[in-house]
């Protein structure tokens, strides 16, 4: 067998240079930013140099990462909802159901919502601002509506609708609590109704839509 290349050790991750981490920051900065006046102002009203004004910096360097708002809106939005995606993935690892587990992010989605407006606020205004934003966030539902449909737990013929059924149901839910429209017990209410829609049997609904949730780690 011949002795491994010395390509093997090229490939390998190299460690960021102070330059790289300096460059994240600021792109992370200029987004925060963002994120502060999504939550303030709508999102037609907000200028791209404003950005870097809300981020203190020079209107130079805000075009070295971003060259339109779109782009720095649709950046925004692709952390708020990745970060948070990700936090109720790690909780949902050991959750073998696909009907299980979409249950507990829309009621997560809603549930935080309702702990944090401004952050609700903030993501539901990129969101309907860009459809980028939203093909993001469908995508961390496809696997569960998936995994659903192969155990049985749902019933429905195509999948491009039954991803809009779910995405549109919760930030239609998530719009309510900030609206202060939310019923008693309204995540619950909303990921029944979803199972429901997708063709899970009324009473497997609701005891799916009723299970405890993850605990959630400190700062999520």
């Amino acid at each position: 067998m011949p002795s491994p290349t010395p390509s093997s050790e090229t490939d390998s991750p190299q460690p960021l240079t102070r330059g790289h981490k300096k460059r994240e920051r600021t792109r992370r900065g200029l987004i925060d930013a963002a994120l502060r006046l999504v939550a303030r102002k709508e999102v037609g009203e907000i200028a791209l140099l404003e950005v870097a004004t809300e981020a203190e910096v020079s209107n130079g360097t805000i075009y070295n990462y971003f060259r339109t708002r779109e782009e720095v809106l649709e950046a925004a939005g692709i952390a708020m909802a990745d970060e948070f995606s990700d936090a109720i993935y790690a909780l949902s690892s050991d959750v073998r159901s696909g009907a299980q587990r979409l249950s507990i992010g829309v009621r997560m989605f809603i549930l935080r919502s309702a702990d944090d407006h401004q952050w609700a606020s903030a993501l539901l205004r990129i969101f309907h601002f860009d459809q980028a934003i939203r093909s993001r966030l469908a995508a961390h539902v496809l696997e569960d509506l998936q995994e659903g449909l192969r155990e049985g737990a749902f019933s429905y013929d195509d999948e491009g609708i039954a991803l809009d059924l779910v995405v549109s149901c919760t930030t239609g839910a998530m719009r309510s609590v900030v609206e202060g429209r939310a019923v008693a017990d309204h995540d619950m209410r909303v990921a029944e109704m979803i199972l429901k829609a997708l063709g899970t049997t009324p009473a497997r609904a609701r005891k799916i839509a009723s299970l405890p949730l993850p605990t959630a780690p400190a700062g999520t």
